[in-house]
């Protein structure tokens, strides 16, 4: 019973914690019917492959996230469709951004957020950034997308 209690604080006490990121990522999200994009939505366009499409956006939240102590520059999110415009929402995705200077960061898992796939990432040089896109959707099969965007 002790066990059980503790669990659910730390349960609790954690989705407290997690209330302030999951709004911003909320606010980041919220497309306005989809073409109402605000002034800060970078939209990226991407390629198909194996009869996947990709199509991306960015957000700047640096103001929201430095009021949390947190040094993320943008909230990035893609989605996935197939040939007949199926939304594809399940499966594995993961992010490896090119930098500018040409370093490039390890994997970055993408978060399944309401049919896309999202993660708060840090764009801290001006320049080209590339960003590879790998996936393993529901049907198995790996896939590796490449959006760019250049940062002024």
């Amino acid at each position: 019973m002790k066990k059980i209690m503790v669990t659910t604080l730390a349960v609790a006490f954690l989705s407290l914690l997690a209330l302030p990121f999951g709004a911003m990522a909320m606010k980041s999200m919220d497309h306005g019917g989809g073409m109402s994009m605000g002034g800060d939505m970078i939209m990226l366009h991407g390629d198909d492959v194996d009869g996947v499409k990709v199509s991306g956006h960015m957000m700047d939240v640096r103001e929201a996230m430095a009021k949390h102590g947190m040094s993320m520059t943008h909230h990035f999110m893609v989605g996935f469709t197939d040939s007949m415009g199926k939304a594809l929402d399940s499966g594995q995705v993961a992010l490896k951004i090119e930098k500018p200077d040409g370093t490039v960061s390890d994997p970055i898992p993408l978060m399944g957020m309401s049919g896309q796939f999202g993660s708060d990432i840090t764009l801290d040089q001006k320049g080209m950034y590339h960003f590879m896109v790998g996936t393993k959707l529901a049907d198995g099969k790996q896939r590796m997308f490449h959006l760019q965007h250049e940062m002024m």
